[in-house]
């Protein structure tokens, strides 16, 4: 058998799925250690994190067992052929849960009487958070990003709008964060913060958005959009696009248009992204939710007619096309970007 050098050996499976690389860990003890190298899982994380076809998408469902005083957390990704492919499942305690959007291929969500998990679905590993004293006091909302300064992940926890404590996951152990209380920072509860691209954002009591770097642990404010100035500030929303901020304009009075702008960070302003318009149904409980390699097209969920509804909507043509999910039953659910990656849960 001819000699591979092991950095082509290394090349060629950082281009494999994470399913794949698990089978290859049981092979040998030489592929194992390449696969569990922290170099080979980013390196891994860059080839399959870039978008070359359809999106993938992953699903997350609740299911409440009364009779076990449990409740199951489902996750589900869906390719290019539109078919729901069961990835895990997993018993937590019986509660009311939040689920955040993917970010590196972990997903963070909390319950409503404090507990805080993180998971990969992909590895099926999970991980809960330590609780500490001041979950006794019930926290607003929760956030779940990457610090690339640092390397780690963080998850950031809002109690009101003069408390936040910061989670890092590298040493396991909360850091509180002090600051001089002003009303632009103050955090508004009608929506989880939104990471994007090492900041989180969430609205503030004062009308403004608020950017909080998550690795210098600064805050900033960021002015709205001059068409949103005067707007309802709880049928504005944030979410988060191919990395960057985008605000989502649902203030409108037939409910059928949606204005999304993005904010770029470099230019420190907003500039429109589109309008999204449907001609006989209200759309004002639709969110985007990923944006296609070809950037014409804006991935949808909302509910239109009453129920849960993934859609694309063409940003040149003006025309919607559904979203036919095979093996997925649930019209109640969460749905994000995702990427299978190989990163730990405790790391």
């Amino acid at each position: 058998m001819a000699f591979i050098p092991s950095p082509i050996i290394c090349n060629i499976l950082s281009k494999l799925p994470v399913k794949s690389l698990a089978r290859f860990k049981s092979l040998n003890k030489l592929y194992c250690s390449f696969i569990n190298d922290p170099h080979f899982i980013n390196a891994h994380f860059k080839n399959h994190s870039v978008v070359h076809g359809d999106l993938c998408l992953i699903l997350s469902c609740i299911e409440h067992q009364n009779l076990n005083n449990t409740t199951k957390i489902h996750f589900f990704t869906i390719k290019d052929n539109e078919h729901a492919m069961i990835e895990y499942s997993m018993p937590v305690s019986f509660d009311t849960y939040h689920i955040l959007p993917s970010c590196n291929g972990l997903i963070c969500f909390y319950g409503l009487h404090g507990s805080v998990h993180v998971c990969n679905p992909t590895t099926k590993t999970i991980v809960s958070l330590p609780n500490i004293d001041d979950d006794l006091q019930r926290f607003q909302s929760c956030g779940f990003g990457f610090d690339g300064i640092n390397g780690t992940y963080k998850v950031i926890k809002f109690f009101d709008p003069h408390k936040i404590e910061i989670f890092t996951m590298v040493n396991g152990s909360w850091n509180k964060i002090r600051y001089t209380y002003s009303p632009c920072f103050g955090f508004q509860h009608h929506q989880p913060p939104v990471f994007a691209n090492g900041f989180f954002y969430w609205f503030s009591i004062s009308s403004s958005i608020v950017s909080f770097d998550i690795g210098k642990e600064t805050f900033e404010t960021i002015s709205l959009p001059q068409s949103a100035v005067n707007k309802d500030k709880y049928k504005l929303y944030l979410v988060e696009l191919k990395r960057e901020l985008c605000m989502v304009d649902l203030d409108f009075e037939d409910k059928k248009r949606v204005d999304i702008w993005i904010f770029k960070s470099n230019e420190e302003h907003w500039v429109k992204l589109g309008t999204i318009v449907h001609r006989s149904e209200p759309i004002d409980t639709t969110r985007p939710v990923g944006i296609k390699a070809n950037k014409k097209e804006i991935l949808l969920h909302g509910f239109i007619k009453g129920l849960g509804h993934l859609s694309c909507y063409n940003m040149e043509t003006g025309r919607f096309r559904p979203i036919n999910i095979k093996g997925f039953t649930s019209h109640y659910f969460h749905v994000s970007q995702h990427v299978e990656t190989l990163f730990q849960v405790g790391h």
